[in-house]
C-alpha cells in the first residue's frame, strides 16, 4: 500500500489546504507541502531499499476493455520516480521565500493565496508521480490531465507578463496534445479489448509487447499517441507554447514544468510507444532520429541568443529534450538507457537553473536581462556555484551525471547510424549530433560568463544580495545532487538489468 500511500496522503493534505484557503500562513502552508512530499519520498525510498523491483499495487478492477487501474516501481521509472519526489520537495521550500515576493508584487497580503498556491503545487506534484508510476494508458491519461490543469492555474494566478494570455494557450497548446494523445489511445484499446500497457497479476508483471492487433490497426493510433506525447515533450514545430510558459510562470513552478513536467512525454513514449508500436515505431525511427536532431540544434541557437535569462532556459529544455527524444529514436538498449538517465540529469540541472534565476529576481530587484548582468558571483558566491554545476550539468561534463546521459545517447546513436546507414550519411549524422553537444556547451558558458564574471555595471553593488538562506541553500542542494547522482547512478537503475530486459523486448 506504500505506493498509494505516496498519492493520496498529498492529495488529502493538499484538500485541506484548499479548504483553509486564506486562514493558513505561508509557513504553515509550506510545511504540509514538505510533510506530504516527504512522506512519499520515505514511502518510496523504503520500498526501494527493502523490496525487489518490480513492485506493484493494483488500485482496482475495471470491466474489459478499460483493464486495470495499478502502480508500478521498477528499472524504467526509477529514476522520474526519485527527480519528481526530491526535486519538488526542494522547491516546496525554495517557494516560500519566493512567493512571498511574488505575493508582494501582486499586492496581496500574507496570507493571501498561500492555501491555493501550495494545494495546487502539491496536487500538481503528486500528478507527476502518479503519471510516472502509471500502468494503464487511461490512469496515465487522467494523471497528466490533471498536471495540466494544476500547472495552467499556477501560471494563470501567479505567472508574469501576459499571464492569462499565456496560461490560456498554454492550456490550448497541452490539452491539443492529450487529445490526439487519448484518440489515438482509444483507437488502440476498443481494438486491443484493454488499455493496459502493463497487466499486473498475482503471479507477476507483464509488460504489452507489440500485440497482433497493432498489423490490424496500423499506424494512425500509433501516429496520434506519438504526436500527442511530442507536443507534451515538446519536439520541434511543437514547441511554440514552451517559451512563453515556461518564461512566464512563477519561478518556482518553471523549476517543475521545465526539469519535470515536460520529461513525462518522453517517458509516455517509452512506456507506451517503445514496447506496445515497436513494430511501427522501427519504420518511424530514421524520422525521429532527424526530428531529434534538429528539435537539439532548433533549441540550442536559440538559446544562444536569447537576452532574457528565464526564456533562454526554456529554449534550453526544448533542445535537452531533443536529447532524450533521440536516445529513445535509437532503439538500443544503451540509448533508451542514456534517455531514462539525461531525465535525471535535466531535472536537477535544470531545477538548479532556473532556481537560480529565481534568486537573481529575489536580490537584483527582479532582473531578468542578461545584458545587464555582469560580476554577480562576488556578491552571490553560492548561486553562481550553482548555477556552474547547473551548466556542467546540462552540457554533460564532469562531474555531473549528465556525463553518462549524453555518453550513452551518443553510444547508441552511433550504433545505429553505422550500422544501419551508409558511412558518409551517418558521420554527417554523427556531425550534427555534436553540433547539438557544442551548442549546449556554447550558450551554458556564454551565458555563465555574461551574468557571474566580468564586472558589476550599472548596479548598486551594495543592494546585490544573495536572497533568503531558504533560497539559495536549496537551490546549492539540487545541484550538488547532479554530482552525487553521478556517484550512485548504479544504485538507481541497473543498467545490466534494463539492457536484458529491451533485448528481449526485441526479439
Amino acid at each position: 500500500m506504500l505506493l498509494s500511500l505516496s498519492l493520496v496522503i498529498p492529495i488529502a493534505l493538499a484538500f485541506i489546504l484548499l479548504a483553509l484557503y486564506r486562514r493558513v500562513s505561508g509557513l504553515t502552508a509550506m510545511l504540509i507541502a514538505i510533510v506530504s512530499i516527504g512522506l512519499s519520498t520515505f514511502y518510496i525510498s523504503a520500498l526501494y531499499i527493502l523490496v525487489d523491483l518490480p513492485y506493484y499495487e493494483i488500485i482496482a478492477y475495471f470491466d474489459r476493455p478499460i483493464g486495470t487501474f495499478g502502480l508500478i516501481l521498477d528499472q524504467y521509472n526509477t529514476p522520474f520516480v526519485l527527480a519528481i519526489i526530491i526535486v519538488s520537495l526542494l522547491v516546496a521550500i525554495y517557494s516560500y521565500p519566493y512567493m512571498r515576493h511574488r505575493f508582494e508584487e501582486l499586492g496581496a497580503g500574507d496570507k493571501a493565496g498561500w492555501g491555493v498556491y501550495y494545494s495546487n503545487y502539491i496536487l500538481f506534484y503528486v500528478s507527476m508521480l502518479g503519471v510516472s508510476l502509471s500502468t494503464n494508458i487511461i490512469e496515465f491519461y487522467i494523471f497528466l490531465e490533471i498536471s495540466l490543469i494544476t500547472s495552467f492555474i499556477l501560471i494563470f494566478l501567479y505567472g508574469y507578463g501576459e499571464r492569462i494570455k499565456i496560461g490560456i494557450m498554454y492550456f490550448v497548446w497541452t490539452h491539443a496534445g492529450a487529445l490526439l494523445f487519448l484518440i489515438g489511445s482509444f483507437i488502440y484499446g476498443l481494438q486491443y479489448g484493454s488499455f493496459d500497457f502493463i497487466v499486473l497479476q498475482n503471479t507477476g508483471v507483464t509488460y504489452i509487447i507489440n500485440p497482433p492487433v497493432i498489423e490490424a490497426i496500423g499506424a494512425v493510433p500509433f501516429l496520434l499517441i506519438l504526436i500527442g506525447l511530442l507536443i507534451k515533450l515538446p519536439a520541434l514545430g511543437f514547441h511554440i507554447w514552451l517559451p512563453y510558459a515556461h518564461a512566464e510562470a512563477p519561478t518556482p513552478i518553471s523549476a517543475l514544468l521545465s526539469p519535470l513536467l515536460i520529461g513525462l512525454g518522453g517517458l509516455g513514449i517509452i512506456r507506451i510507444v517503445y514496447t506496445i508500436f515497436q513494430s511501427v515505431l522501427a519504420d518511424f525511427q530514421m524520422a525521429l532520429i532527424v526530428w531529434a536532431l534538429l528539435t537539439i540544434i532548433y533549441g540550442g541557437l536559440l538559446a544562444l541568443f536569447q537576452s532574457d535569462f528565464k526564456r533562454l532556459l526554456a529554449y534550453s529544455s526544448i533542445s535537452q529534450m531533443g536529447y532524450m527524444l533521440l536516445g529513445i529514436a535509437t532503439l538500443t538498449p544503451a540509448g533508451l538507457i542514456g534517455a531514462i538517465i539525461q531525465y535525471l540529469s535535466h531535472a536537477f540541472g535544470k531545477a538548479t537553473l532556473f532556481m537560480t534565476a529565481g534568486n537573481i529576481i529575489l536580490g537584483v530587484h527582479g532582473l531578468r536581462d542578461i545584458r545587464k548582468m555582469g560580476g554577480f558571483a562576488s556578491k552571490m558566491p553560492w548561486s553562481a556555484t550553482s548555477a556552474l554545476i547547473g551548466f556542467l550539468t546540462l552540457s554533460g561534463l564532469p562531474p555531473s551525471v549528465g556525463i553518462v546521459a549524453k555518453f550513452l545517447i551518443i553510444v547508441g546513436f552511433s550504433q545505429l547510424v553505422f550500422s544501419a546507414l551508409p558511412f558518409s550519411t551517418a558521420l554527417l549524422l554523427i556531425l550534427a549530433a555534436f553540433i547539438g553537444f557544442g551548442l549546449t556547451i556554447a550558450y551554458s558558458f556564454i551565458t555563465m560568463r555574461k551574468i557571474f564574471f566580468g564586472s558589476i555595471e550599472g548596479h548598486n553593488k551594495e543592494k546585490i544580495l544573495e536572497p533568503s538562506p531558504a533560497a539559495y541553500i536549496s537551490t546549492l542542494i539540487v545541484s550538488i545532487l547532479s554530482i552525487l547522482m553521478l556517484i550512485s547512478i548504479g544504485l538507481i537503475i541497473n543498467a545490466q538489468d534494463v539492457g536484458v530486459l529491451l533485448m528481449d523486448l526485441y526479439r
